[in-house]
């Protein structure tokens, strides 16, 4: 959805952020309003959400361009961690009472190892912020594994996921991985969902299956099997109620590609040079390729090698150097990353989150301001009237956040409309209208018998007045 249709939505909602610091200056209120103002004028806040062990931190390593995240199971794992630009390298911890504290840190081969300073369970959430240019224009969130709904951690991640009509989610959008469609992953996905786009939708949520390369015991192609498997994820109408699409990743394989150094390669080389029968037999598993009497290299380095690109990345790696598909360090780097499957997952974060990031930001802010315009009423502030009329109008004067929960409705299965009809709800919310008006005045007219059918719910009466009044001004510009 091209940006400009949100112009005049999300101004309003920016002279509302204005307004509300106005108001709340010097009072108990301020720092809520400014926080709220802050979070509408930064980039677009991605949480990566998914089971234990589904890969979330290599993917976030992987989005990053660098190792950050540490992908052992530390305590900083259990806590959610914020990765933001910064002009300098900085880590704090937001306590549970509200207090903030930095804390010091050094890298461990690449990943950050964090010095809490105190027990985890006063931690609220770990803030890094870091001058990578992968972090310009989004934040990622990296979130505890979900075990179970009951589970300490996966409570943090509900918690930080979860909003209500006051409380907006602490994600803009959201990525689940998942290594199967398992009935606890549906679980898990239906109750971050709400009729609501505030929070996790179809809207603002996509999955990716996890650790693909490691999908038909990482077979050579093992990652066309993953690609297939996601589309048809993808094609299901019971996961298209969840995500908006389904793409396969090789988490490992990417953030070692992009992390790949010339040592590695000189290593990798030296194994493809081997005789062909000697490489073949070296490559049959994870046993043989780690085996003590094998050669050239020391067991302990091809560990080393195994634990950075897996054996499928490994295979593929040595496939690549010994049929000359690549000769250098940079070219196996290229080539390691194509592989993965990760363009394709920032593909869908440009063409499905960052469109509508200022539109979905703006979304989250309203609610946001409707929870301090609850906090300034409590406190019998003189200015929460004027405040609440100005959200008040600013949510049902937009016509952006009318298609917003038009799309959502459809998408998440809670209005189901013949399929082109679906089509045009997306549409209306991927690209901006044609300027066909006979194609407007025949939608319009379709759009108009849905709303007037006396079978139709209230739910589909709402979308149909959404879309009628979306081909209305097609049809008058």
């Amino acid at each position: 959805m091209s940006d400009r249709p949100n112009l005049d939505v999300v101004a309003t909602v920016g002279e509302l952020c204005d307004t509300a610091e106005r108001l709340t200056a010097g009072s108990a209120h301020a720092d809520r309003a400014t926080a709220i103002a802050e979070r509408f004028r930064g980039p677009l806040r991605i949480a990566i959400a998914g089971r234990v062990k589904a890969g979330k931190s290599t993917l976030l390593n992987a989005l990053v361009g660098e190792r950050l995240a540490a992908t052992d199971a530390g305590e900083c794992t259990h806590l959610v961690t914020l990765y933001h630009h910064a002009d300098g390298y900085e880590v704090a911890a937001d306590l549970a009472d509200g207090r903030r504290v930095p804390l010091t840190f050094k890298r461990d081969e690449g990943a950050l190892a964090i010095d809490l300073g105190q027990h985890a369970d006063e931690i609220d959430r770990l803030d890094v912020g870091w001058p990578s240019r992968s972090l310009t224009e989004i934040t990622l969130i990296d979130t505890p594994g979900l075990a179970s709904l009951n589970d300490e951690n996966s409570q943090r991640t509900q918690a930080f996921l979860d909003h209500d009509r006051t409380n907006p989610a602490n994600a803009d959008a959201v990525i689940y991985l998942m290594r199967h469609l398992h009935k606890a992953d549906a679980d898990f996905l239906g109750s971050f969902m709400d009729r609501s786009v505030a929070g996790a939708s179809p809207v603002n949520a996509v999955a990716v299956l996890s650790r693909s390369d490691e999908i038909g015991a990482c077979r050579p192609n093992a990652m066309e099997s993953a690609h297939r498997i996601a589309k048809r994820y993808a094609g299901d109408p019971d996961v298209r109620t969840l995500v908006s699409d389904v793409v396969a990743v090789a988490g490992l394989l990417a953030e070692t590609g992009l992390t790949l150094r010339e040592s590695e390669y000189a290593q990798l080389a030296q194994l493809a040079a081997m005789p062909d029968g000697e490489r073949v037999r070296l490559l049959l598993s994870v046993d043989d390729f780690c085996d003590v009497n094998a050669s050239p290299l020391t067991a302990e380095i091809r560990r080393d090698l195994l634990d950075r690109l897996g054996i499928f990345g490994v295979r593929a790696a040595i496939d690549a150097i010994v049929t000359g598909t690549v000769g250098s360090a940079r070219e196996l780097s290229d080539h390691l990353v194509d592989q993965s499957g990760l363009s394709a997952l920032r593909r869908l974060i440009a063409d499905q989150f960052m469109p509508r990031a200022r539109l979905l930001k703006a979304r989250t802010t309203l609610v946001a301001l409707r929870g301090l315009v609850a906090e300034l009423t409590a406190a019998g502030h003189p200015d929460a009237a004027t405040l609440a009329a100005e959200v008040d109008r600013a949510d049902a004067s937009a016509a952006e956040f009318a298609l917003l929960n038009a799309a959502h409705l459809v998408l998440s299965g809670a209005v189901r409309l013949p399929a082109d009809l679906a089509t045009d709800v997306e549409q209306a919310m991927s690209g901006p209208a044609s300027a066909d008006r006979d194609a407007a005045l025949a939608a319009m007219t379709r759009w108009r018998e849905v709303a007037t059918d006396p079978l139709a719910g209230p739910l589909e009466v709402t979308v149909a007045d959404t879309m009628t009044r979306h081909h209305e001004r097609r049809y008058t510009t």
